[in-house]
């Protein structure tokens, strides 16, 4: 009878010590999150023993119906989910293949917009930040202070994350053990810095490599880089860049023939977003910590690497490494120490740009050339200042306390702020693209027309509205126009109300436009029976104005003109006081 029964309960006890066992595993990392892309994710995490890894996912919290699993045993354990719904919410739980091991309505990611998206957009960037130190949790306290009920979609590392050599233990115990919370739904993009290499740059073997996943093959958006390096991404309408100003995989990132260099070049060159950041450990311009005039890494990145990030017209430079804030002007063409610095010479603009109405405080408004530089090193470090502090390239310096800052894009605007330890925001910034704009619109009679103003803000009309969109039906021809509260911003949209129903049977003479998307030009060409005024307006679809020109006592008109991009635009072409027509084209 006790060997009818023996093979039962042997079965039952090992199913009794499996489930124990399975029940035993604990999560020694809590989960991270990396490559969020507006189709996929990574998830990481850290169990204690050899597991299975399973991720449950669902856009209730309750409702995980979706799973991703790997039956290998790790400890290391990264899932990434494909086939997600750009810019959605998603609750998710990790585990093993049998059972969760954490889970939580807390826990949940947001995949990314569609890439050209103008959704708002808002990043956390900090460097030198995984110190341990009183700074550091300050810092942490009062971004979470600032951002409550607008936390951030991303979060860049800018180098030295992890103090003092960037080993394992110390991310665990400085930024995991710290940031647990937010790692759980704040895709990390990260960078390395000297600490992570032990101030060794041929020394690739380090553990930044091993805890961390980028896009290496343009999953992201970008070019394929093929290394944890270096890569790029995209998030709505933004281009991001990422390089290791530290390693040495047989030239540092300023060696114009290197990997990297020869990469950037090409990634740029591809990038068709409106805005562009990059983000790197070792500063250009500083008067830190470090100093940009006698540090040789420093100095070659200002030679070799800045004349590429000008070139393609790159918007902002993060960099950490210097343990201080400083914000540049935007600037273009200063290569050589700080005594050469000359404003009236590199700084495309001189305003502040801090956009609070004072004094000089006006955007940068659609620039043309400069990029504005950002030493970010005081997440967690603090540091002191070199001979010549501050540096004169910059419009505001800050060594007294530590901080992050928060950025904000939406659309063609780009809202920077410094979050000091103290909660102060003692630096801010803004820039913006396509303002400023003089749009012209034929039209009929009392028909509806939708004007808005080029900039996402405050605004006041002419007719005394103060939204960004309004709705006009003028009976007569009557331009209108918007400002913003500062007094920084102009739109003017000139209505040209044209009474008869069939312009174009009544025009009299020859009108042409000459498209030629080779050269992205066009020319115009109007012949008229007898010399009169004719005024010429060429806009794109939106109505904004390419070129207008007005030509007194003229029978005929050769013109050419630059148009800025490829697309759909439209010529008008008004001969006296009432005759009109206009053509369509596309270049």
């Amino acid at each position: 009878m006790i060997r009818k029964y023996t093979a039962p309960v042997l079965w039952l006890v090992c199913l009794f010590l499996s489930e124990a066992a399975a029940n035993a595993q604990t999560v020694t990392r809590s989960p991270y999150l990396q490559v969020v892309t507006p189709t996929s994710i990574t998830v990481r995490w850290r169990t204690d023993q050899p597991t299975s890894s399973r991720v449950r996912f669902g856009a209730n919290a309750d409702q995980l119906t979706q799973a991703v699993s790997d039956p290998a045993l790790t400890t290391e354990h990264v899932v990434t989910l494909t086939g997600l719904q750009a810019a959605t919410r998603y609750f998710y739980a990790i585990g093993t293949n049998t059972n969760d091991l954490m889970a939580s309505g807390e826990q949940y990611f947001q995949t990314s917009p569609t890439a050209g998206s103008t959704v708002p957009v808002r990043i956390w960037a900090l460097g030198d930040f995984g110190s341990g130190t009183a700074n550091q949790f300050a810092v942490l306290e009062k971004y979470r202070n600032a951002t409550k009920d607008r936390p951030a979609d991303i979060w860049l590392w800018l180098g030295d994350n992890a103090y003092n050599q960037g080993y394992d233990s110390q991310y665990q115990q400085n930024v995991f053990n710290v940031y647990t919370d937010l790692l759980k739904r704040l895709p990390v993009w990260p960078t390395p810095g000297n600490h992570e290499y032990v101030d060794n740059p041929n020394n690739l073997d380090i553990d930044y490599f091993r805890l961390v996943n980028v896009p290496q093959q343009a999953e992201a958006g970008g070019v394929a880089s093929g290394s944890k390096r270096n890569y790029s991404f995209d998030y709505a309408n933004i281009h991001f860049v990422s390089l290791d100003s530290q390693g040495n995989d047989g030239g540092r990132v300023y060696d114009p023939n290197g990997r990297q260099a020869q990469w950037l070049v090409k990634d740029l060159a591809a990038n068709r977003q409106p805005w562009t950041i990059v983000f790197f450990h070792h500063p250009p311009y500083t008067k830190g910590s470090h100093d940009s005039d006698n540090a040789n890494d420093l100095i070659q990145i200002r030679q070799q690497l800045l004349p590429i990030l000008e070139q393609y017209q790159v918007d902002l430079v993060l960099s950490g490494h210097s343990h201080l804030y400083e914000r540049s002007y935007l600037m273009k063409g200063h290569y050589g120490q700080s005594t050469t610095f000359d404003k009236s010479q590199h700084a495309v603009s001189t305003g502040n740009a801090r956009y609070d109405g004072s004094p000089n405080s006006c955007p940068i408004m659609n620039k043309q050339a400069g990029t504005i530089y950002v030493v970010n090193g005081s997440g967690g470090q603090l540091g002191w200042q070199s001979v010549g502090y501050p540096h004169p390239a910059m419009v505001y310096s800050d060594n007294q306390v530590g901080g992050s800052m928060v950025i904000d894009v939406t659309d063609n605007r780009l809202d920077a702020q410094w979050v000091a330890a103290d909660g102060v925001v003692r630096d801010k910034f803004t820039v913006l693209k396509k303002v400023n704009q003089r749009r012209y619109f034929l039209t009929t009679p009392g028909k509806p027309l939708t004007l808005t103003a080029s900039w996402p803000g405050n605004y006041t009309w002419n007719s005394g509205q103060t939204g960004r969109t309004i709705t006009v039906a003028p009976t007569a021809s009557a331009t209108y126009t918007v400002t913003d509260q500062s007094g920084c911003l102009l739109d003017a949209f000139a209505v040209d109300v044209d009474n008869p129903t069939n312009t174009d049977v009544r025009f009299e003479g020859q009108l042409a436009i000459y498209p030629n998307a080779a050269t992205g030009s066009a020319t115009i060409k109007v012949a008229i029976p007898s010399p009169k005024t004719i005024d010429v307006h060429v806009t794109d679809s939106q109505g904004v104005v390419m070129f207008e020109k007005q030509y007194v006592n003229t029978a005929q008109i050769t013109e050419s003109i630059t148009l800025p991009a490829s697309g759909e635009y439209r010529f008008i072409a008004r001969v006296g006081t009432d005759v009109l027509s206009r053509i369509s084209f596309r270049l």
